[in-house]
């Protein structure tokens, strides 16, 4: 994990989806998923439950 993980976290978080979020840090949306994918992965943990074009933060995340 590292800051750059943190900051698509929170934008996904803010924003409520990965396109604008992906947007707002510049990066394209499937580079985005990709790295909260493998972050997730990483700590064991779903961060975001998706339904279509919406992410909310689950009770873990």
């Amino acid at each position: 994990m590292n800051l750059r993980d943190l900051q698509y976290v929170v934008a996904v978080a803010e924003l409520g989806q990965f396109g604008r979020a992906a947007s707002a840090c510049n990066v394209s949306q499937p580079t985005l998923s990709g790295q909260i994918l493998k972050l997730e992965e990483e700590l064991g943990v779903q961060i975001f439950e998706r339904d279509g074009r919406v992410a909310r933060v689950t009770e873990r995340g």
